[in-house]
């Protein structure tokens, strides 16, 4: 059994492409999207602040992460983010929280408004796992904080998983949308629990 799953890691890897840079040619660089739909009226006059989040030093990085076996982190030579990863995720979030309407304004730091909650996230897991059925995987712990009592109102973990296409090498296109919809259904669950945290 130890031995058939040598042999499919190894398969994996070698006709895994994006783990491998071609001379000369430039990493494509990606975004994260945010959720569109625009509120008719907010729910709360309350003003938000989206902290930059907090991660893992494997994650601070511009670099698209990959797992291609367990406790193994790697990253994908042909491909990265338009940013270091925290700002992008701030930017999705920021965005499609104004979006959404559920405060009078949502911004990030020093955009200078007068916050009366903040949002601080920590992103634990933002991945691609290459396995015999691979996926993109995400968490993030966040925590509503009171910015004049400091205390904290609530907290919680999200999670998403978004199945990859059953085939060995995913595309760098490929990667980008599952982590991109892993990132969105996150974000849609963090709304749903702002709402009731209000």
């Amino acid at each position: 059994m130890i031995r058939q799953s040598l042999i499919l890691i190894s398969t994996i890897l070698a006709g895994c492409g994006p783990l491998i840079p071609i001379p000369g040619e430039s990493p494509k660089r990606f975004n994260l999207s945010h959720i569109q739909n625009t509120a008719s009226h907010r729910l709360s006059d309350l003003q938000l602040i989206v902290d930059v989040p907090s991660t893992s030093v494997y994650l601070d990085t511009q670099r698209v992460a990959v797992v291609p076996a367990p406790q193994q982190i790697d990253y994908f030579a042909n491909m990265e983010w338009a940013e270091r990863l925290q700002l992008v995720v701030q930017e999705s979030v920021t965005y499609s929280l104004q979006n959404l309407g559920l405060f009078r304004a949502v911004t990030r730091q020093n955009d200078g408004i007068i916050p009366d909650r903040q949002l601080k996230i920590d992103i634990r897991k933002f991945h691609v796992v290459l396995a015999e059925s691979s996926f993109a995987e995400a968490e993030y712990y966040v925590q509503l904080i009171n910015v004049v009592t400091r205390d904290e109102i609530a907290r919680k973990t999200l999670t998403s998983r978004v199945d990859l296409s059953p085939k060995i090498t995913p595309t760098a296109e490929e990667i980008a949308t599952a982590l991109d919809t892993a990132n969105k259904k996150i974000i849609d669950d963090m709304a749903k629990w702002l709402k009731n945290s209000l």
